[in-house]
């Protein structure tokens, strides 16, 4: 499996949905399922970014043909390491 890359916006690293399935060897969608479970204790500009598509679609286009994010991306989000880690966090204790 390559390297995950991570992607920079705003001068922070982040992590796409996808690249956050790979990292973690899960099915397509896990990590947006745990996200959107997790999105009542994240704070966007914080945990995550929220990108939609009608103001970042030729950026979004240029992550899906670098294959960061799924084919079937329409609006981004990107977690950053705290979102990663409080998604993480809060899917343990709910385990």
């Amino acid at each position: 499996m390559p390297a995950i890359i991570p992607i920079a916006y705003q001068g922070v690293e982040t992590l796409s949905l996808r690249q956050l399935d790979e990292l973690n060897a899960a099915p397509k969608g896990t990590s947006f399922r745990a996200f959107k479970r997790a999105l009542p204790h994240l704070c966007e500009g914080e945990h995550f970014f929220h990108l939609p598509a009608d103001e970042h679609k030729s950026w979004i286009e240029a992550l899906k043909a670098s294959e960061q994010v799924y084919a079937t991306t329409v609006h981004l989000v990107l977690l950053t390491r705290s979102g990663y880690e409080r998604v993480q966090q809060l899917a343990r204790s709910s385990a």
